[in-house]
């Protein structure tokens, strides 16, 4: 390797190359996966949606076509069935929200205890969510998503403590939402939302379906026969035909999570292969200067083989020279794409995009570092293999003459 040093350096640098750009890729790849996977799960970890939907069935002489609200009735019964971990009836309005000179029109949803659970919603401090006794007390308690708290109180970043008019009535902040990235909300993102006790949905109109159910399930594996089991509360409770499907709208989130998740983990997978690339086109480079030292060291194998050498003796050193080559230009790659990978975390990014997705970052973790590593050493054993296993089947007799 010494005396082919020149050749060496080069396709050193080359492997350092190949090494960086698949260490690179490979780090924006696990960077954007674990990015949209922590966006996609702040809507809420199994978490299974459903509202009531339109019959498709003639029955009992009924029509099809007719729109089905869920009750309380079905919510009673529904909380019943086995795993459910939390669960919370759903009620929409939308009213004026008043603070000062400033008017605005706003959704608010009416909720138990259980739904920042559900959807992973964390307050600032000093606040707190809707809890049990305000639902029994019927307290007229809100508590404001952090776009509308932005937008009623661009001076005041917590207004935690203070009241406002909602629908003409005086309610009390209770609670401001921390802010979330979030790509698999309702219509609108949990930032965007106001809550209210679900108690008090009979002050909005005396109403009393229930625009929607927001569950956390136990078990992925059981959750087609819960899907199932609510479908035929619902149809009983309302005199339907049990094997009607689209009496409940069902919406997991789960699957949704699990495509995006998919998604992005065969992009890593295609960037890493386009890394990998790079890196075989180096490892050929290697090969060529193996085969090169092979031609070289011709007559000096012939001499080891005359005298009794081993094949493995003969192969173990080139594949050593060709991977302890890849090493160091591993070595080298790594270091640069480590480096390129802190600077940039460094870079600011801000906008309405990446209030949304997030910010992606890239992750040059230990999994990518043995995946590069794994790369590395299979290029290199191949690289040194071949030329190695041809100098291994050199006629000594022939090879002593050579020149």
């Amino acid at each position: 390797m010494v005396r082919e040093r020149r050749r060496i350096m080069l396709t050193i640098l080359a492997i350092a190359w190949a090494t960086f750009a698949i260490s690179t890729m490979l780090a924006i790849g696990e960077g954007l996966r674990l990015n949209f996977a922590k966006t996609v799960a702040n809507s809420g970890n199994n978490l299974l949606t459903f509202k009531g939907g339109h019959t498709s069935i003639v029955y009992l002489g009924l029509p099809a076509g007719r729109k089905i609200y869920l009750t309380k009735s079905d919510y009673a019964r529904i909380a019943n069935l086995p795993n459910i971990k939390h669960m919370t009836p759903v009620y929409s309005v939308f009213a004026k929200m008043r603070y000062g000179d400033k008017n605005l029109n706003k959704e608010a949803l009416l909720v138990n205890e259980q739904y920042a659970k559900i959807h992973n919603i964390d307050l600032l401090p000093g606040g707190r969510f809707i809890s049990k006794l305000d639902l029994l007390q019927k307290r007229r308690v809100i508590v404001l998503g952090e776009k509308t708290s932005q937008d009623l109180f661009p001076n005041n970043p917590n207004p935690i403590g203070l009241y406002l008019y909602f629908a003409n009535e005086l309610y009390r902040i209770i609670g401001v939402m921390q802010h979330k990235s979030e790509m698999m909300g309702r219509h609108d993102n949990d930032a965007m939302m106001n809550w209210l006790p679900s108690s008090l949905h009979k002050t909005f109109g005396g109403f009393q379906a229930i625009d929607s159910i927001d569950i956390t399930y136990k078990n992925a594996d059981r959750l087609v026969a819960l899907e199932n089991w609510i479908g035929r509360i619902v149809a009983r409770n309302h005199g339907l035909d049990p094997n009607d499907e689209n009496i409940v709208h069902f919406r997991d989130y789960a699957v949704r999570q699990e495509n995006i998740n998919s998604f992005f983990l065969g992009l890593e997978v295609f960037l890493g292969l386009v890394g990998l690339l790079t890196l075989i086109v180096a490892g050929v480079g290697i090969a060529n200067v193996m085969f090169a030292t092979v031609n070289r060291d011709t007559c000096e194998i012939g001499i080891k083989m005359a005298l009794g050498a081993k094949r493995y003796q003969i192969i173990w050193p080139y594949i050593k020279e060709s991977s302890f080559a890849m090493l160091q230009g591993g070595f080298f790659g790594v270091v640069l794409s480590g480096a390129l990978v802190f600077l940039l975390g460094l870079i600011p990014l801000h906008g309405k995009l990446f209030e949304v997705i997030g910010r992606p970052k890239a992750v040059l973790s230990f999994g990518v570092i043995v995946v590069v590593i794994l790369s590395l050493g299979v290029v290199g054993m191949l690289a040194g293999f071949f030329p190695a296993l041809k100098a291994s089947k050199i006629d000594p007799a022939r090879a002593v003459s050579y020149e």
